[in-house]
């Protein structure tokens, strides 16, 4: 048989070849087994030589080639027949985003501390608020570093300000964020260059955040001075966008789990074009992240081929601007289409068609970010040995698990990780990263463990739980 035929190469010969051997693997059903087989690697080199051409533009968001890349998926989604996740019956959830830029015509950020005062420049800053920022002599309230133990006080439409280093985490924000403050001030470092312009949901309501690089208002902060703040940031230059994520649902058997939701998730997104007069200016993104979107794509019309579905219900949902700040993730958690409550789990797939990962080839095999923090990469990896794929344990993984969608998801409440292949290989956010470099043999098998352990997860009776490390202690805490 040709081994473009992925995972069903191997079941196949052990049918042939070995006497009385059973037809499915242990803990599959002879149609689920069957169902598997449906991934191909011939499939997946179509859909991603489309969505990686150079026809799509780099994908960036938002853009035409991504709303081109958006109906494809949808097509894929309709054509395995997969319920649309839209109540119009449409497969998409329609973000509505402001490109904003920021102006600093006028710019002024005063602390006083007594009858002291520090006027700080603009280079010392960075703004990111959708609207014009004006205080005058307003009290700062300071938060508290970990070191000094307590909670964070009562904050609702004040004036805070805390370390870059404790406050500055996308976890710590979002938190913040949720106490409705009326102005964020970061003091510290600042690994953040200043941007051109970014995006953001139009009704985010979020609190403007002003980071500050100045060591002497780091002083002050540290040694606790009562300060007081004025400042004036203008209105910055809006313009409006849409971007769409896209999904479809595979609904669930069991009348009494089918309300629960498993979520498969990819970001479909990339980098655009580079500047005019580059040899290459499409960012393809094939590897990053064609390859998650095309397997989520595969493993979708496989198990829509079930005769009987799994017991819970399986959202397969591919993502916008995961490159911008995982943006389709953090829409969909802050607009959810069913209620995260009953989604037990997000599997989220990242570079999965390379195997020239930078610590040394890896083939048969992926990894999970943040592994030590929940108990599903190892329900999954049971089922995936059971298709010849192994996972295998990457030095730091825990340190990627907040630079993919899956970080939003966990924010969230829900047990999410991200499966990834290689984390670092060759033309990673590079021109080069093209579909013609992609082991896709080597991606229908991985795909067919994957699609193993979202079975298995669907079918338990039980959810993923998060463990007891101290780093998931905020994802723990944080089920909606």
């Amino acid at each position: 048989m040709k081994a473009t035929l992925g995972c069903g190469t191997v079941w196949l010969c052990a049918v042939l070849f070995t006497a009385g051997a059973a037809t499915h693997s242990a803990g599959l059903s002879a149609p689920e087994q069957a169902a598997l087989e449906r991934i191909s690697a011939d499939s997946l080199r179509g859909n991603l030589s489309f969505l990686a051409s150079d026809a799509l533009e780099g994908r960036g968001t938002p853009s035409r080639g991504l709303d081109v890349a958006a109906e494809f998926i949808a097509a894929q989604f309709r054509k395995a027949g997969l319920e649309p996740i839209g109540k119009d019956g449409s497969y998409f959830q329609t973000a509505k985003l402001l490109r904003v830029t920021p102006n600093l015509e006028g710019f002024q950020l005063t602390l006083r501390d007594g009858g002291d005062e520090l006027e700080l420049p603009a280079g010392d800053i960075r703004v990111r608020s959708v609207a014009a920022v004006d205080f005058r002599d307003a009290a700062v309230v300071r938060l508290p570093e970990a070191s000094e133990g307590g909670g964070v006080p009562a904050i609702r439409d004040k004036v805070v300000a805390g370390s870059m280093r404790r406050y500055g985490t996308e976890a710590a924000l979002f938190k913040l964020q949720a106490e409705r403050p009326a102005l964020i001030l970061l003091i510290g470092r600042s690994r953040e260059r200043a941007e051109e312009s970014w995006l953001e949901e139009r009704d985010a309501a979020n609190a403007p955040v002003i980071r500050v690089t100045s060591e002497a208002v780091a002083d002050a902060l540290g040694e606790h001075r009562e300060l007081r703040v004025s400042v004036h940031v203008a209105a910055p230059r809006t313009e409006a966008v849409v971007a769409r994520n896209v999904g479809g649902i595979l609904r669930g058997a069991d009348a009494a789990l089918r309300d629960q939701y498993v979520l498969v998730t990819a970001h479909y997104d990339h980098l655009g074009l580079l500047p005019e007069g580059s040899p290459d200016r499409v960012y393809n993104g094939a590897n990053d992240n064609g390859s998650g979107t095309v397997s989520v794509v595969e493993i979708a019309a496989a198990l829509a081929t079930l005769p009987v579905h799994p017991r819970r219900s399986v959202m397969f949902l591919a993502l916008y601007g995961e490159e911008e700040g995982l943006l389709g993730a953090f829409y969909y958690t802050r607009h959810p289409v069913e209620p995260l409550r009953d989604t037990v789990a997000d599997i989220n797939l990242e570079q999965l068609g390379r195997t020239d990962e930078q610590s040394g080839a890896q083939v048969g095999s992926f990894s999970f970010t943040g592994p030590s923090y929940s108990n599903l990469p190892a329900l999954m990896e049971d089922a995936a040995k059971q298709e010849g794929v192994k996972v295998y344990a990457k030095r730091g993984a825990d340190a990627y698990f907040d630079r993919s969608d899956n970080y939003a998801f966990a924010l969230a409440g829900v047990v999410a990780h991200t499966i990834v292949v290689a984390y670092e290989f060759p033309d990673y956010h590079a021109a080069g990263d093209e579909w013609q470099k992609i082991d896709y043999p080597n991606m229908a098998k991985v795909d067919c463990g994957v699609a193993a352990g979202v079975i298995g997860i669907a079918n338990r009776a039980e959810r993923p739980g998060w463990s007891d490390a101290k780093e998931a202690a905020v994802y723990r805490g944080a089920r909606k």
